[in-house]
């Protein structure tokens, strides 16, 4: 695939991303707005980067299709987008901490391709899983003071 078209396919995302989450902050008032929304401008910006930058590859010439490029692995982009709607539909559900258990060691282990064998693989799941919720933890509850959603169960 050109890089073209990842650059502008990456850019339409996040565009699509920031006006999401600009859609969802409608509802934070005040000093709570403020850093949501320098995230948004961020996301935004990176966006409008990548779209400059695929349209200037593509424009210019530089943009050949690779002749040794691997196909796209589209059953792992399926199975990255079927886990990620299972997650958001089991936060609300479980919460937001055992719903990232669940999907940070599912997904790495449904996309461990390295061939360490079980073993290995279910210890770098595990060490993954417990260093993202403990970062997200110490960063968003601890430093900012943002709780995590709850769960219905949990």
């Amino acid at each position: 695939m050109r890089s073209s078209v990842i650059d502008l396919a990456a850019g339409v995302f996040s565009l699509l991303f920031a006006a999401a989450f600009y859609i969802q902050s409608g509802e934070l008032k005040m000093l709570g707005r403020d850093y949501p929304l320098g995230l948004i401008i961020f996301i935004a910006l990176g966006g409008l980067w990548l779209l400059a930058q695929g349209i200037h590859k593509r424009w210019s010439g530089r943009d050949a299709a690779p002749v040794d490029a691997e196909p796209a692995a589209y059953n792992r982009v399926a199975v990255i987008t079927a886990a990620s709607v299972a997650y958001v539909f089991l936060i609300p559900l479980l919460g937001f901490y055992m719903a990232s258990v669940i999907f940070l060691f599912g997904s790495a282990m449904a996309l461990n391709d390295a061939g360490w064998g079980w073993k290995k693989s279910i210890m770098a799941a595990c060490a993954l899983t417990a260093i993202m919720c403990f970062a997200v933890w110490l960063g968003f509850t601890k430093l900012l003071y943002v709780p995590a959603p709850e769960g219905l169960f949990f």
